[in-house]
This record gives C-alpha cells, structure tokens and sequence, in this order.
C-alpha cells in the first residue's frame, strides 16, 4: 500500500464527503465529552453495578466482562488452527488528510476509538491501539454480537436442522400458545417478530430496561430470561413490520441449542475455529444461566477483524448471504428508522439475519453499542473494524463517521 497514493473520484468517496458535509466537524464538535475524558483514567471503586454501563465506567468495565457480567460468562474457544496473521511491510497512513484539515487519526480520536483494524488474506494493512487497549485484550461487541447468532441459525438453515419458515413454537414446546412462538423462524432472524421496538433501556420499569435485569445488563428482581421471551408483548402479526429487539436473538440461541443439544458457547467456539480464531473469548449468561448473544460476546480486535474478513471472502453459511443480501424482501428500508438511518448514512441501509447491509456498496455491516462497528467488503474481501468508548449506546454523528472512514479506506484500497 502506497502511503500517499492518489485517490481515484468514485461513488464512495463522493459518499464519504457527503457524510463529512452531514455530520462531520461541527456535530463531533458538539460532543460533550472530550479526548482529555477519553484518556482520564477511572476509580475502580467507583464502578457499581448499576453505573457500570455508563460513561466513563463503560471504557474499562467493556474490556473487563467477564469479571463485571452479574451472571458470569463461559469461554469461548480459540481455533485449534489459528488463522496465521502477518502484518503488512507498509501501513495505512494514520496522518493522511481525512477532511476538513483533519488528520485520519484526529477522526479516530474524535470517536474515542481505541482499537481500529483492516485486513485481507490474513494480512494486516492497517492497526491502530489507544487508551491502554491492546491486541491481547478482548471488548464486548455488544450488538455487533447479535450477527454471530445470525450466522450460527444460518448454518443450522443450511443443515436441514432449521426451516426458516417453521413456527418457532414447532422447536421449542414451551413456547406454544405464546404471541412468539406463531413467528417463523426466519422473521426472529429478520427482527420481524413482531415484538415492541425496544426503546427503553433507559427508563426504569420499561420492557427493554427489564429485560436488560434478566440479561445481567443491570441489577434488579429477575423473573427468568427464557420466561420474558416467552411472554414477550407483540404489536403486529409476524412478517409486517421491523422492530429491532433484543428478545429475537436471544430467542436464535435458544432455537440452536434446542435443535442441537449443544449450548451456545460451543456452537460460537465451532464458528471460531471456522475463521481462524486467534484468542479466547467469552459470552454472557443470563439469569438462568443461558447465553445471550444480542450484546454478551466479548474478543479481540484481531479476531473482530477475522470474523468479518470471513464474512467477506464468502465463507459464512449460504443462506446468510441470500437473506442479507435480498434488499427486497427488506422491512427496515420501509420504516422510520430506516428512513431515518439513510438519511444519516447518505446510503441505503436494509436489515436482515441480524445483519446490516449497504447494499450500494455491497458492504455486510455489524453495529454495537458505545461504538462496536465492523465492515465486510464482499467485493474485495477487505474487513474493517472500530472498537470505540461512545459516551452513550448511540451518538449517531460518531456512527455515521465510522461509517465514512470505513468507505474511505475502502475507496483507497479500490483505487490501488
């Protein structure tokens, strides 16, 4: 990779001055948290449980899950061949002009990013590690854990152990007679359940707030986790409308082990050695003791970057791909907060098996609280990878300039 090397006018990098134009400079600037908040350092005797997912706490407890969890995790294995990583003579060049007079680093840090990754054919062409992160230590993903578990029930679809169009109550018997358990399976996939759009979190006594007690997100008087997805409350038939929810995707792993027999650290250690898993990780449990994938999995930026180069290259489960991939049969595209994350993205945004896609640029998209974000270039191959400290779940100025340093490194690597 040439560091200075003359960059070709095409339609993302066009994309990328419009994002720059949209939520560039004067909308990081507004940040109420600043590159000095990013680096002081936290009191540890400070963290408690129910300030822990909170800024500034958040920055060490979210490389520290395992101790922090309140219901524990369980390991999840490293391949027993792990993908041979080597790291490339020249790098991506940190102190390029990204825009506005702005250094490509300036934009890292104006996000709080703390570790950044491209690779391709194991090879990596660019890595960046900040705030005492480093390649050993592993990050909750968040919901960018949410697209592990796509891929897990995409694989069981291509075995034959599960019919995307099967009710989910014809798997799991304790599920009959609930609102739920009438949803296919492809529809839990697709985040089309029909469940309620869990806004909540924040507000004490709401559905996704509660629901976060029973994931071990925050403490609280617990019902049972496997008992709030079957009661889960509806506000459309299956199929009719997009609400994106936690419920969906820890209900995919409770499909997985019940049509395999294996618990889900297992099934996510066989998909580690599948892409070359260089580290352990780990996943959260629930109150019951169950894993739960819509935030709980936790790994390195290496390996973040080998789980998207996977992705990329083809490699995931083919059904995957054909839902991802169908723009048409899209439900996001066709409500509000679609509407509304096009707008942002200057792009088309569709959801479908607990993935996102940009379909302009044929990009498999993963996306995580406080800044977990991860591309998968499937015309190229290439992944690129953001661990950041978002001083909340959601800043869409700083996901929105995620995005267009992703679509920027892409367009100079095309360029080449």
């Amino acid at each position: 990779m040439t560091r200075n090397a003359t960059i070709k006018i095409s339609t993302l990098s066009i994309l990328s001055g419009i994002l720059a134009a949209t939520i560039g400079s004067s909308a990081l600037a507004k940040s109420a948290v600043t590159l000095n908040d990013f680096y002081k350092p936290i009191n540890l005797s400070e963290i408690t449980p129910e300030n822990m997912q909170s800024w500034p706490y958040y920055k060490y407890v979210s490389t520290h899950w395992d101790d922090y969890g309140l219901f524990g995790t369980v390991p999840i294995m490293a391949a027993k061949n792990p993908a041979p990583i080597t790291v490339a003579d020249e790098q991506f060049d940190l102190q390029q002009d990204f825009r506005d007079g702005r250094s490509f680093v300036d934009s890292l840090n104006a996000t709080q990013t703390k570790g950044f990754l491209i690779m391709k054919d194991n090879e990596i062409l660019g890595e960046f590690y900040d705030n005492g992160f480093n390649a050993d230590q592993t990050q909750l993903l968040q919901s960018s854990s949410k697209t592990y578990a796509g891929i897990i029930a995409s694989k069981l679809i291509d075995e034959g152990k599960l019919d995307p169009d099967a009710a989910v109550e014809s798997y799991l018997p304790d599920f009959k007679g609930s609102a739920i358990g009438k949803a296919k399976v492809q529809h839990v996939l697709d985040m089309t359940a029909g469940l309620l759009p869990a806004t909540d979190y924040h507000v004490p006594g709401g559905e996704a707030f509660v629901f976060e007690i029973e994931q071990g997100l925050k403490p609280g008087e617990s019902s049972g986790h496997r008992k709030a997805v079957i009661e889960a409350k509806t506000q459309n038939a299956p199929g009719e409308v997009y609400t994106y929810n936690d419920k969906n995707t820890d209900l995919l792993a409770m499909l997985a082990e019940g049509v395999t027999g294996e618990p889900f650290n297992k099934l996510l250690s066989d998909m580690f050695d599948d892409f070359g898993a260089n580290s352990r990780g780990s996943i959260a449990l629930t109150v019951d003791g169950t894993a739960s994938p819509s935030y709980g999995i936790s790994t390195t930026l290496r390996d973040y970057g080998l789980f998207h180069q996977w992705i990329a290259q083809g490699k995931a489960p083919k059904s995957f791909y054909a839902s991802v991939e169908d723009v048409d049969k899209d439900l996001l595209k066709e409500s509000e907060s679609g509407k509304g994350m096009a707008a942002a993205f200057g792009t088309p945004v569709t959801y479908a098996s607990q993935a996102w896609y940009l379909p302009e640029h044929n990009i498999i998209h993963s996306v995580g609280s406080y800044g977990q974000v991860g591309f998968s270039d499937m015309d190229t191959g290439i992944a690129v990878v953001f661990m950041q400290d978002w001083e909340d779940n959601g800043v869409p100025a700083k996901n929105a300039e995620t995005v267009a340093r992703a679509l920027f490194i892409l367009d100079q690597l095309k360029a080449q």
